[in-house]
């Protein structure tokens, strides 16, 4: 799908989710593009850091709140022009929840494909994957950040 058609998309999308759902993937778009830029220009070791600051804290999980998360993280994933793999969709999900007072864990794997060294992420929040889950069995876990 060319970029101009995954705009165009996108926009379709957005004209359906009224002005609650505008907001929360303007949001999105917004936190995928931080933590792209993040991951490119930043230590990683900084970056997990301010995912963990509060991985302590327990918190009801509002199971609605985490399902729009995750499907405005998809949305914008797919249809944005810009190109956003596994970690910074997690990262962006990780502090769309976090900011609504959601704990979440971002598991950080590796698996081989021929002889080369595949990772992949994908977040859990409550015990339920969020994002990157459809491929999460195939990986072993490293770290759980």
């Amino acid at each position: 799908m060319s970029k101009f058609r995954k705009a165009r998309s996108l926009l379709r999308r957005v004209a359906e989710v009224g002005p609650g759902g505008v907001v929360l993937l303007v949001e999105t778009f917004g936190r995928l593009l931080v933590a792209k830029v993040a991951l490119r220009f930043i230590p990683i070791a900084k970056v997990i850091g301010w995912k963990q600051r509060d991985m302590n804290r327990t918190a009801p999980i509002d199971t609605d709140w985490v399902r729009r998360v995750r499907h405005a993280v998809l949305v914008v994933a797919r249809y944005s022009p810009v190109e956003f793999v596994c970690f910074p969709q997690c990262l962006a999900a990780s502090e769309l929840l976090r900011r609504r007072g959601i704990v979440s864990r971002l598991h950080y794997g590796v698996t081989r494909a021929g002889d080369k060294l595949v990772t992949h992420t994908w977040l859990e929040a409550g015990g339920e994957i969020v994002i990157g889950g459809e491929v999460a069995a195939e990986y072993s876990t490293l770290a759980v950040y």
